[in-house]
């Protein structure tokens, strides 16, 4: 099986979280076999496939009709510059996000109907990713943070992600996020997230959490933290379906 997770609930939208394959620059990622099997049980085999360049920051694209005939004409994925967020309400369209210890922020706008993917580790959200994600998807689709439901995948947790004080010092104001219980201060990332995402005013009952760490489960998930630059990537997708 290719899923580590599935998108189980969210009436049209579909996709999840696949484990481990390759990093971009070592192939075509649509090409690994584990990710072709996804595309395909997601009922997407050939849709355009839209990604972002990743850059750590807070920005959010809107992924229109046009960026998806753009998509359609290259060969791979389209990746927007300096973006870490998409949003679409387009249907046969892959959003793609890479990690590899950081966390994907899945977003789905019942009313719509939208979908979004967000690359967030701590510099993306020491930026306000994941709050300024969701109010961007409000902004873009109207309705209230009632009508958002979001998923935190995988990714490093508070047991190993040990920091230095000036990466504990940008979350020092999020309760519990950060733990000082040790000899270096560890830091809780989907707690900040959470916290960012409750200040927009999201029910908490609406943030699903996939919350396997990926260093201590090195043999599902892609760890830098674990392996450094050759560990691979694991993938979020998700998409609406036509």
């Amino acid at each position: 099986m290719a899923w580590a997770f599935s998108i189980e609930d969210w009436s049209d939208a579909v996709g999840g979280f696949v484990g481990k394959t390759m990093r971009p620059g070592q192939g075509r990622f649509d090409e690994a076999p584990q990710v072709a099997e996804a595309l395909n049980d997601m009922g997407a085999a050939g849709w355009p496939l839209v990604g972002a360049e990743q850059v750590h920051g807070s920005e959010v694209a809107v992924v229109t009709s046009e960026t998806v005939r753009a998509a359609a004409e290259v060969d791979g994925p389209l990746r927007l510059a300096r973006m870490d967020g998409l949003l679409t309400d387009q249907r046969g369209v892959v959003l793609v996000i890479y990690v590899a210890d950081c966390l994907a922020i899945y977003l789905y706008h019942r009313a719509g109907p939208a979908v979004g993917l967000a690359h967030a580790g701590w510099r993306g959200l020491a930026a306000g990713m994941a709050g300024e994600f969701a109010r961007r998807a409000l902004e873009v689709c109207g309705g209230s943070p009632e009508d958002l439901d979001l998923i935190l995948s995988p990714g490093i947790g508070p047991c190993c992600f040990e920091v230095g004080e000036e990466v504990a010092a940008a979350f020092e104001e999020v309760p519990g996020a950060v733990d000082r219980s040790r000899e270096l201060p560890h830091v809780d990332l989907r707690r900040v997230a959470l916290a960012q995402l409750e200040s927009v005013g999201v029910p908490r009952g609406q943030v699903e959490m996939w919350d396997e760490c990926t260093r201590c489960n090195r043999a599902t998930f892609a760890s830098y933290r674990a392996e450094g630059a050759e560990c691979g990537t694991n993938l979020a997708l998700v998409g609406l379906s036509p």
